[in-house]
């Protein structure tokens, strides 16, 4: 099982519907997914998954072992993806070894894990990078942005090689690149030194994707471009295109 730790610099870029739209697109092409949400307090993937209703027990619960792992997994109808939800407060921070065995445990069952941690470098983000194989370091593309990641990036060098961070934009629109209101994406890879993974364009129903509402195909084609090359396929990059 792969893990990825997805984060950001800042709140607000959009990282926690990435996660989920890009399990969906792994899930489509046949791999299974474990979404983790490590958003102590203000947890998201059980409103943007639609599995929120269903839980009763957190991580924090499996690695209390106050229950298993599959009593906190919380699974959608179609069976492909799994959700674990984070307790509202840490009384003690878990460590990185504590994360590990956990899932090592879910290891069997799902080809990937997606970490969904807070916004930001402190509280449990450097432990669920010790934990993590690789990372995804999400950023919108600007210029407050860009220097966030960079700071996380600096954050997850102390622990991941340079090469396994990939970074992912989201909210991409030429018109605005074209106009200065944003950077393009190779300005984003010169100020945060990360891969570049992907690009995300703008699309309303993204924000709104609790209440159901579709993506774009385009949108869709962008996620399915992003799990390809999680996958390892050759997808040569186009977000001139977008």
């Amino acid at each position: 099982m792969k893990r990825y730790l997805i984060c950001s610099g800042k709140g607000g870029v959009g990282k926690s519907t990435l996660s989920v739209c890009i399990a969906r697109a792994l899930c489509a092409r046949g791999k299974s997914v474990l979404l983790m949400d490590c958003d102590v307090g203000l947890r998201s993937l059980d409103l943007l998954t639609g599995l929120g209703q269903s839980a009763v027990y957190t991580w924090q619960d499996v690695l209390s072992e106050n229950c298993t792992l599959l009593d906190a997994l919380l699974t959608d109808a179609t069976g492909e993806f799994s959700l674990l939800i984070p307790p509202a407060a840490l009384e003690t921070p878990p460590t990185a070894e504590d994360f590990s065995k956990m899932l090592a445990k879910a290891a069997i069952d799902f080809d990937f894990c997606f970490l969904d941690a807070g916004a930001g470098t402190d509280g449990i983000v450097p432990t669920l990078a010790k934990a993590s194989d690789a990372a995804l370091v999400v950023a919108t593309p600007d210029s407050v942005s860009a220097r966030a990641a960079a700071k996380t990036a600096e954050m997850l060098w102390q622990t991941l090689p340079p090469e396994r961070l990939r970074l992912l934009l989201n909210r991409y629109s030429v018109s605005a690149v074209r106009d200065g209101v944003n950077l393009c994406a190779d300005d984003m890879i010169d100020e945060t030194g990360i891969r570049f993974l992907g690009a995300v364009p703008e699309d309303a129903g993204l924000r709104v994707l609790p209440c159901g509402r579709d993506i774009s195909s385009r949108t869709a084609a962008a996620f399915n471009r992003i799990a390809a090359r999680l996958l390892g396929e050759n997808v040569p990059f186009s977000v001139r295109k977008l």
